[in-house]
């Protein structure tokens, strides 16, 4: 099954969507675009958010559906190149794709409460990747100032140095355990209702490993830079989780939601 963002989308908004799904009999016509579509080219169908009422930037009214990558109209026209995954996400065209009734994934105009689902799990597995690869950037910067020799002494002995790598270490002991204490409460209180720890952990945990893995490249110097050391690679797959499952902006709003009551009935929304 391939993932993505349904598109057009010209904001922060998820919810905001143009792609569009209307009744024709017990079936459904789909039209619009989607973007993102990881590993679309082995799926055999597509997980596809589209409005099939409500109102515009709400999240009442879209709907999920599964559709068959072979469907009459379902075209993958190009493969958006990027930082870290040259050919890995198709940009996909529904040119009033049809399929049935059965393709809807939970209730109709509910879809993003699917979504709710797996994007919770998966922000707080991002955070735990990047606070494991951030922490990795910091052990081996702190072996690689104890074994390097400057002007007559080791590295380490620099406090302009030391600081750089104690507010890191610093940072990931808090992550780490604001971390473990949501992962609990997701597994006491429910996926979703900690949405808003979830979101903290998500944003500080990635740019973390983005942070950690600048500073092990300025540490390393021009090894450090180059690919026969993992640094630049860490940054360029981390600077991903930034932007994936929702944006640093996206979790700023999901925390702003929880604590000024956005999310209550007078107002829905993104996932």
């Amino acid at each position: 099954m391939a993932f993505g963002l349904t598109e057009p989308n010209h904001g922060s908004d998820a919810t905001w969507l143009e792609t569009r799904a209307v009744r024709d009999g017990s079936d459904w016509v789909i039209s619009g675009a989607k973007r993102w579509n990881s590993v679309v080219d082995v799926a055999e169908v597509d997980l596809v958010f589209a409005r099939t009422g409500g109102e515009d930037g709400k999240a009442s009214g879209i709907t999920a559906f599964l559709v068959p990558t072979g469907a009459p109209g379902f075209e993958v026209p190009f493969y958006w190149w990027t930082f870290n995954m040259p050919t890995d996400h198709a940009e996909v065209r529904l040119n009033d794709v049809c399929v049935p009734a059965s393709a809807v994934v939970g209730e109709v105009g509910r879809g993003l409460d699917c979504a709710q689902l797996f994007v919770h799990e998966n922000r707080i597995r991002q955070a735990a990747s990047s606070l494991g690869a951030a922490q990795f950037c910091v052990d081996r910067s702190v072996q690689y100032t104890d074994e390097r020799r400057l002007f007559g002494g080791r590295m380490r002995d620099y406090q302009g140095i030391q600081w750089q790598l104690v507010e890191l270490q610093t940072e990931a002991e808090l992550v780490r355990n604001t971390l473990y204490k949501t992962a609990w409460e997701m597994d006491v209180r429910g996926r979703t209702a900690v949405s808003d720890k979830v979101a903290m952990v998500n944003v500080r945990g990635n740019r973390l490993a983005c942070d950690a893995a600048d500073r092990a490249m300025q540490i390393h110097g021009g090894v450090g830079y180059s690919r026969h050391y993992p640094f630049e690679y860490i940054y360029r797959h981390h600077r991903r989780y930034r932007i994936t499952e929702g944006s640093d902006e996206l979790q700023y709003r999901r925390i702003a939601a929880a604590m000024w009551d956005f999310g209550s009935s007078r107002r829905s929304t993104a996932p």
